[in-house]
């Protein structure tokens, strides 16, 4: 039985239960095929001592097991913070071979904090045998941007979807507590920087006769006080309903309630965007900004919609183009979405990923 090193920053945390689950699907997916993998990750921290004692940890993990245990591969997610450690790695286990999984800010900068990490990005490269990218989007990136060979740039989409979860469920409304017979507007999500949630309060607070409707935010981020506060000055405190991040399985319940789901990300660095894909695959009519990762897979007025990014004017027009469209329209659009995000079922996609590790 080979064994894998799996290595990240991002892991899921009762807290932050979707932060990273799609590396957490990989180490499924590998375990679920025969590999034998341990996982040394990070899980998100609110603090900066917490950041700091946590990467110590990591570090210092992902060290004790590679001087104490054999493995035939490093996996390495997100690779900027992952860089030193693959250096160190490479060091003691010269033979290991190396794979690294990029998302998004790691290799595409938002800004200056992760502008200082490329450098150190581009001198780990070299010592990789294969980079995973989660769409052709970051496929042309890499190769683009990064120098890499196309024969050594592989698409696997970001652990893919769990069809056995993420299924519409009946009645979800009610078992929420939600008005079935009114409409409901969401937003799944982050309360972070680049991530929309303030586009999608702009789009809401436009719309009119929004006592017709019912609007929920699920999420949780450090700039959620700023969301609360923004909430206030629309005066929506009485309009929307907020929840806390939830388990993969509490959310498709949410995708299952919600009609319209709103996807406003205006991050570049988004590679894919699998909320979009799930909430598709539960039965939402996704709109989402047209950019990045959702252009892989949303065909506007197909299976989904896009709006101009980080314009609530335009994402409100197109939440009340939505609301106006009658019943056969809304089903023709679900049914492509739903075939579209089977394209991305777990099942399907999963062999793409052994084939990756088995060719090396």
């Amino acid at each position: 039985m080979k064994k894998i090193l799996l290595i990240s920053n991002m892991y899921p945390s009762k807290k932050y239960k979707h932060y990273g689950v799609f590396v957490q699907n990989t180490a499924q997916i590998l375990e679920n095929n025969g590999y034998k993998v341990d996982v040394s990750a990070l899980k998100k921290k609110d603090s900066k001592l917490g950041k700091l004692v946590g990467y110590l940890n990591f570090y210092v993990k992902s060290i004790f097991l590679c001087l104490f245990h054999h493995y035939d591969y490093l996996y390495a997610h997100y690779i900027s913070h992952c860089a030193l450690l693959i250096k160190i790695i490479k060091k003691i286990k010269p033979n290991i071979k190396v794979i690294v999984n990029v998302h998004g800010n790691d290799v595409v900068p938002e800004d200056q904090h992760d502008e200082k990490f490329i450098p150190l990005v581009r001198s780990t490269l070299p010592l990789i045998d294969i980079c995973i990218v989660p769409s052709s989007y970051y496929q042309k990136v890499m190769m683009e941007q990064y120098g890499l060979d196309k024969n050594i740039v592989k698409i696997f989409p970001s652990g893919g979807i769990n069809f056995d979860i993420f299924k519409e469920i009946d009645q979800a409304k009610e078992k929420l507590n939600l008005d079935p017979n009114k409409k409901c507007i969401g937003y799944i999500g982050r309360y972070e920087k680049r991530k929309g949630w303030e586009v999608f309060l702009k789009a809401i607070s436009l719309l009119e006769n929004i006592d017709q409707y019912q609007i929920v935010m699920v999420g949780v981020g450090e700039e959620e006080d700023q969301a609360n506060e923004l909430i206030k000055e629309y005066k929506l405190e009485n309009v929307i309903k907020k929840y806390p991040m939830q388990t993969q399985k509490e959310l498709a319940l949410f995708y299952s309630a919600i009609d319209i789901f709103c996807f406003p990300t205006y991050r570049k660095s988004d590679s894919l965007g699998l909320v979009g894909l799930e909430a598709m695959a539960c039965g939402c009519v996704v709109i989402a900004s047209n950019m990045a990762g959702p252009t892989s897979y949303i065909k506007d007025k197909e299976n989904g919609f896009f709006f101009i990014p980080k314009d609530g004017n335009d994402l409100s027009e197109k939440i009340e183009d939505i609301l106006s469209m009658d019943q056969y329209q809304i089903e023709d659009i679900k049914k492509n979405a739903l075939k579209e995000a089977k394209k991305y079922d777990v099942e399907n996609i999963s062999q793409s990923l052994v084939d990756i590790f088995n060719e090396i």
